[in-house]
């Protein structure tokens, strides 16, 4: 059993841990390869070359880079994702541990591989900032 009087700071990841990976997931591989052939008028080949493009970035840093996106598949990747940010949400039980956490008292920081614009998206959908002392990001 962890005796959390003894713990000073909590690490904690945002996609997956704090919030629902429905969003990440339904952006990533529906609802961008859909919009990407639209965009630039192609064809379903397309649009499953895509989906394996995306998949062949996983666990890279690129993975998580709006930047990245945006620059390789020439879209505006933070408008698209605004098109979908109503599926954004807290996982059922986050908003419970970090009530909890902030009345246990320790220093809580979210460590995330995140970039800033997806943080600047979604931070204030999401009530986060409310909870943490303090956000660090891989970019």
């Amino acid at each position: 059993m962890i005796d959390w009087r003894e713990i000073d700071t909590v690490l904690l990841d945002m996609d997956g841990t704090l919030l629902d990976l429905h969003f990440d997931s339904h952006f990533w591989l529906e609802h961008l390869p859909r919009r990407y052939v639209e965009l630039h008028q192609l064809d379903q080949a397309s649009q499953d070359a895509l989906k394996a493009r995306i998949m062949g970035e996983q666990g890279t840093l690129n993975w998580y880079s709006l930047a990245y996106w945006s620059r390789e598949l020439n879209v505006d990747i933070v408008a698209l994702k605004r098109e979908v940010q109503h599926l954004i949400g807290l996982r059922s039980d986050a908003l419970d541990f970090l009530t909890w956490l902030k009345q246990a008292h320790p220093r809580v920081v979210l460590a995330t591989n995140a970039d800033r614009a997806s943080l600047a998206l979604k931070l204030p959908l999401t009530g986060l900032e409310n909870y943490l002392d303090a956000i660090i990001s891989s970019e």
